[in-house]
Order: structure tokens, then C-alpha cells, then sequence
């Protein structure tokens, strides 16, 4: 069977770490270092069952795209499953994929993360006998760190192709049939968003979530905060409608699809509910998004863009830097 570069760049997208490098499973099921960068010819192949393939979890910019949780163990499947339930509880969710002796336990990422962030948010929930991946916090080519075999490749050493599966009427079940099912459905899935995230840019933003714009400099209609000038003061300086402008298209009733993914279906505003006004009667309030029911001042909505806590944001914003 063949697949379509579109079909392609959904396993891409959502579950290679690494580009410039991969491995390739042996049919000891052991795994060789390429060196080489990956191509969509290997992803096809990989799909095809001709090889299979191992990626490095950390990329070239020591970011993650995802994080596993790996269980060989008699009890993992069980234990992932629990893990499952305690990060669904705390609002994240997570993808159950067999595996020839337990399961992984997938989580994606909204935008590429910086690995130490991913370990700092996920790694506790990990229970003993468990592995988590990253496991590191750096990775440079020469020490690619983790590595996990790409999901719907058939596994070299028996011979089998592992689905995700999910919990249906106490039954574990594949979620599709077919392959292609399968990456319909990973192409629909929730991401977590962590702050820290790096905007995405480009060929390497996550399908479902939108790329955004970069500048490099402080967009043409924002003003540098003078020395004594509060975030509020900064705030009410200036006009909403036309930095968000340079972010989201709106229409002339302010209106454009929101940018925050994590809050949406498939992580993506498809039907814009994002609205921005102009600021009245002194308020700090200039946007609402109202799928998520939540709004905010300007320096909330660059805060929230760009991944920076006030103290970071603030800093840019005085020194005329990039944001």
C-alpha cells in the first residue's frame, strides 16, 4: 500500500523526535544507529512493513514532540493504565499503544518542548518498573539519548504490528482497523501544552496546531515600555486590535481563530471564536475566546502565545527584544 504525503506528515509530525538521524530495528529487535537524516521514503516504508523504524525522543534543539511512558513488565499494562487514569484526572491525556511485552503510553505535545521541561511536568507520574522517555534532559548528535521505535511499523523480531488501543466496555480495542485509520485518528488527538513550548514555525509545527508568525523584533505596533511604565500603564498604551493583528487574522468585527490549540478539538480553532476589542472605560480586558471561556489583557495573550511567564515577558518587553 502506498501512502500520501499528507498521510505521511501526520506520523512526522506527531511521532518523530529527531530528523537528522533515526535507527533502524534489526530482527533481533535491537536497534542500529543510521547517521543520516530521515526521509519520507523511510516513514513509508515504515508504514509499508519493509523496515522499521527507532526514533531519538529528543530533537535537534533539545525538544520533544511527545513523551513515553514504557512498560515491559508482567503488570505494565496494567500500570499504564493507571497512569492513564491519574494523568486524564489532572487533565492530560494520553494514547495506550501495545507493544510486544507491555504497552507505551504516548503524550503529545502541542508544540516542540524543551526536554527537561517534559521530564519536569511528567516524570513523576511515573511508577516504579516504568520507563519514561526522555530520559535525559539534554541530547546532542554525538548523544542522541532515548530512543523508541515509530508506532505502526511491524516489529522485526515477531513479526507483528502493534495498534493503540483504548478501554472499550472493559475490553482493550484497537481505536481503527487499518493503518491509515489509524493515522486519520492520530491526525484528531488532544496535545498537551506545557509553558516553555517554542512557538512553531514552519515545517516543523504539529499538525492541528496552527503555525504561527515569527518576528524578529517586537511587532512594528508595539511600543517599547518606558523605564517607569507598569504592565497595566504598558496595557492600556496600546491598541489591541492591531498588535493581536499581527498574530491572528481578524475580521472587522475583531473576530479570528484562536490561537491557543490545546483548548480546542483536534487542537485547532477551525471556526473562529477568538474575539478582540478595543479597550473601554480603562480596562485591561481586549480578548475572549469563547470556546474556552476565558480572555484577558494583551500582555495575558503574548504571556500565553509565546509560552513566558510575566517576569520573562516583561524583561522582553522592556528591552526591545524579540517575543
Amino acid at each position: 500500500m502506498d501512502f500520501t504525503r499528507e498521510q505521511l506528515s501526520v506520523l512526522l509530525t506527531t511521532c518523530i523526535g529527531r530528523r537528522d538521524d533515526y535507527a533502524l530495528q534489526r530482527e533481533s529487535g535491537l536497534y542500529a544507529r543510521a547517521g543520516q537524516p530521515l526521509t519520507r521514503d523511510l516513514l513509508r516504508a515504515h508504514l509499508q512493513g519493509r523496515l522499521t523504524l527507532g526514533t531519538y525522543v529528543i530533537d535537534e534543539q533539545g525538544c520533544c514532540r511527545f513523551a513515553v511512558y514504557d512498560a515491559d513488565a508482567e503488570r505494565g499494562l496494567l500500570q499504564l493504565l493507571s497512569v492513564q487514569q491519574r494523568l486524564r484526572q489532572d487533565g492530560v491525556a494520553s494514547f495506550l499503544e501495545a507493544s510486544r511485552r507491555g504497552a507505551h503510553l504516548w503524550v503529545f505535545l502541542a508544540r516542540p518542548t524543551p526536554a527537561g521541561v517534559v521530564r519536569g511536568r511528567l516524570h513523576p507520574y511515573t511508577p516504579t518498573g516504568v520507563e519514561f522517555y526522555p530520559k535525559q534532559e539534554t541530547a546532542s548528535f554525538e548523544r542522541p539519548g532515548s530512543l523508541i521505535r515509530v508506532p505502526l511499523g511491524i516489529h522485526r523480531r515477531c513479526g507483528r504490528r502493534y495498534p493503540f488501543v483504548e478501554v472499550r466496555d472493559g475490553r482493550l480495542v484497537p481505536v481503527a482497523r487499518t493503518v491509515v485509520e489509524t493515522l486519520s485518528w492520530l491526525s484528531t488527538l488532544s496535545r498537551l501544552w506545557l509553558p516553555g513550548a517554542l512557538p512553531a514555525s514552519g515545517s516543523l509545527a504539529p499538525v492541528g496546531v496552527p503555525t504561527q508568525k515569527k518576528f524578529s523584533s517586537l511587532p512594528a505596533s508595539t511600543t517599547r515600555p518606558a523605564p517607569t511604565e507598569t504592565i497595566r500603564d504598558w496595557c492600556l498604551s496600546q491598541d489591541p486590535l492591531a498588535v493581536i493583528g499581527r498574530y491572528v487574522e481578524l475580521d472587522a468585527r475583531g473576530m479570528g481563530c484562536c490561537p491557543f490549540g490545546w483548548h480546542h478539538a483536534a487542537g485547532r480553532d477551525r471556526h473562529p471564536s477568538l474575539w478582540v476589542h478595543p479597550l473601554r472605560r480603562g480596562e485591561l480586558a481586549c480578548w475572549w475566546c469563547h470556546t474556552w471561556q476565558q480572555g484577558g489583557s494583551l500582555f495575558d495573550f503574548l504571556r500565553l502565545y509565546h509560552g513566558l511567564d510575566a517576569p520573562q515577558l516583561w524583561g522582553r518587553l522592556r528591552a526591545g527584544e524579540p517575543c
